[in-house]
């Protein structure tokens, strides 16, 4: 059963969000003005090394953005847009933000969410599964707060922006808080098919694309490999997965899944397990974060760069991408 869901994924993906990806790249199109290929060139320790810091559970466990503020380090930050709020509670100011999904009402919540409320309606998304419990606790202040901090800090960081991002919500959010912006498309097919939604969006936005491999963590490392051209990459936050102490009712997928089986007991079918080798913890993950971990997987196997995990946990166990502690990762270039 897990199989056989992994293998629907990506046709299951391009077909509901194909009239959604065109809709709103033709919408965004009198904001694209620069593209990812306009960012200023980098030099010294901001180009010899980066961190992407991703949004998954171990983020927090591991108190990953304190230690990394914590100890100074001077290469590159890349943040994805769930840890972005994140990284300025600890005072740490990402060089990128990295930003793609067309989602119209979860993914300005990123970014301090003026309409919070009304967008919350109906939609316990972020209740199930929050990694900020603070924030589940006390919404409205916490949003109040995110919100002056994007204000003040946005200058601080330059925002890769998706073509598909949603209008009239993320990229009116990050005009407000006057974000610097850099385009690109993502590459969801073959631009060279008959009837391409990727050559579609470039004929709509004609600016860089870049293969997403489905989710916005994976984007971040192509981002770095291939637009920065940075040789040495380290991922924290990038679990692809959960704690083997998290319900399965609090996973992100879970209604989906639900919806898929046919009995309540079939739902263990769609889940697999992990034990991570530097800490002996057990986790566990679904169809749709096995296929973002195989994509990343399949992605590293051309590098020109080398990337470690020094998430400290998760799901991505593979010899192509070596675990390593953080502290080890910032001692080494600390070191030179």
């Amino acid at each position: 059963m897990f199989e056989s869901i992994v293998e629907k994924i990506p046709d299951m993906g391009k077909s509901y969000h194909q009239e959604t990806l065109l809709r709103q790249a033709a919408r965004n199109r009198p904001f694209v003005e620069k593209s990812i290929r306009d960012l200023p060139k980098r030099s010294g320790p901001k180009q010899a090394s980066c961190i992407i810091v991703s949004a998954g559970p171990s983020v927090r466990r591991k108190k990953s953005i304190r230690r990394i503020k914590a100890s100074q380090y001077q290469g590159s930050i890349i943040a994805v847009d769930g840890a972005y709020v994140a990284c300025l509670e600890e005072g740490l100011f990402p060089d990128f933000v990295m930003a793609m999904d067309p989602h119209p009402t979860r993914v300005v919540r990123w970014f301090g969410d003026p309409n919070l409320e009304k967008n919350s309606v109906n939609d316990d998304y972020f209740k199930r599964q929050d990694l900020d419990v603070e924030f589940r606790n006390n919404a409205t202040e916490k949003n109040q707060r995110n919100i002056d901090w994007v204000n003040r800090y946005a200058c601080r960081s330059n925002v890769i922006a998706c073509t598909v991002l949603h209008t009239e919500t993320v990229v009116a959010r990050m005009h407000e808080a006057k974000f610097p912006l850099y385009w690109w498309n993502p590459l969801v097919d073959d631009p060279e098919n008959k009837n391409s939604l990727t050559k579609q969006l470039y004929d709509i936005n004609p600016v860089a694309c870049l293969n997403t491999g489905g989710t916005v963590g994976n984007a971040a490392w192509v981002f770095a490999h291939d637009i920065l051209q940075i040789p040495s990459i380290a991922l924290v936050g990038m679990d692809y997965g959960y704690y083997g102490d998290t319900p399965i009712e609090q996973t992100q997928t879970y209604y989906e899944l639900k919806d898929h089986v046919e009995k309540e007991e079939d739902l263990k079918k769609c889940f697999i397990s992990y034990t991570f080798p530097l800490t002996g913890e057990r986790f566990y993950t679904d169809p749709t974060y096995f296929w973002y971990r195989q994509n990343l997987l399949e992605l590293l196997e051309g590098s020109k760069s080398v990337t470690v995990n020094c998430t400290e946990g998760g799901t991505l166990i593979d010899d192509r991408v070596p675990a390593i502690s953080l502290d080890q990762y910032l001692k080494d270039f600390s070191n030179g």
